[in-house]
């Protein structure tokens, strides 16, 4: 019976192991490719001021230059072999372009392609981030 109780022990144990490591659960907002009518329905709360947008250009230069490049287009080179970044002067966008949508990508990342930022920067700097992001869209003086 003892056995049978540590054997039952180490294979929760091993189960809680592979889920920790597989990272954040899916949660109703996470990225998803064809946009995500729950993170969709997230409000930007930083309004989308020259101030605001400086301080996402500035984050922009830091942390996304390298793969999205220094207009926006996708075409900075950096990106690995798992595909085209996103190019942010066009208005579609494969896993949305609403302010909460936006935002859960930077959070949340979208796969290996593209890693989560939600510990390297704090939700002010994303949304300030998407603000910048959004204002370099062909179409960026009707995004609010």
């Amino acid at each position: 019976m003892l056995k049978r109780a540590w054997l039952v022990g180490v294979l929760i144990c091993s189960a809680a192991l592979v889920t920790a490591a597989q990272g954040p659960a899916w949660t109703s907002t996470s990225p998803r490719r064809g946009g995500n009518p729950e993170a969709a329905k997230i409000a930007n709360p930083i309004e989308s001021t020259p101030e605001s947008r400086a301080a996402g250009r500035r984050t922009y230069a830091r942390l996304c230059i390298r793969c999205h490049g220094p207009e926006g287009r996708g075409d900075g080179g950096g990106a690995g072999a798992g595909g085209q970044p996103a190019d942010f002067t066009d208005a579609a966008s494969d896993f949305g372009s609403t302010p909460g949508e936006i935002f859960t990508v930077i959070r949340d990342g979208t796969s290996a392609d593209m890693e989560g930022y939600s510990e390297r920067l704090a939700d002010t700097e994303i949304w300030n981030l998407v603000n910048f992001v959004r204002s370099l869209g062909s179409d960026s003086a009707g995004r609010r």
